[in-house]
């Protein structure tokens, strides 16, 4: 059994809490007012890393009706599907697999299914407003960020953040 110091005994409880409040100090620090939302805002254009097959459905055994190019900026419309997103295309939509596009620097974005009817809120906080409901089975768009187990994602075009636990990848 290990003994511990006199000294310690005392200090180590308000060391315990001087470092929570350090911690929680940054972290409150870091998210600065609307800096989260500015990241959860739905995204209207993406660019093709690849040259990406267009599908008439959001399945890679449908018809492909087209090619992006590499390097193309295309519209999203806001509606996915596990691994597409729907885009604007000749003149109609039309779906591109989410892997061959992005919205940066890092190829692909990532798509998940809501677990349950889930709120897209505007804050990544557990009382932050709700802008949609995201209904049980339907796809999201992620967009990147993620920030106290709640991700940036975009559903119908609305961008906010929803929580890691409603969603599967």
């Amino acid at each position: 059994m290990r003994s511990i110091s006199p000294i310690a005994r005392k200090t180590g409880p308000r060391l315990h809490a001087l470092l929570i409040a350090i911690v929680l100090a940054v972290t409150l620090a870091t998210l600065g007012p609307g800096a989260p939302d500015v990241l959860a805002a739905a995204p209207p254009f993406a660019t093709a890393t690849i040259n990406a097959s267009v599908y008439a459905a959001p399945d890679f055994l449908s018809e492909p009706i087209g090619t992006i190019p590499a390097g193309t900026d295309i519209e999203i419309t806001g509606s996915a599907a596990p691994g597409f997103l729907e885009v604007y295309y000749g003149g109609g939509t039309a779906w591109v697999p989410a892997q061959y596009l992005s919205l940066g620097v890092r190829p692909g974005i990532d798509t998940a299914v809501a677990l349950r009817d889930t709120p897209l809120v505007d804050a990544p906080i557990p009382d932050a407003g709700v802008l949609a409901v995201v209904p049980a089975e339907a796809t999201v768009i992620l967009t990147g960020a993620s920030v106290n187990g709640y991700d940036a994602a975009s559903h119908e075009g609305v961008g906010g953040w929803i929580n890691e636990g409603d969603i599967a990848r």
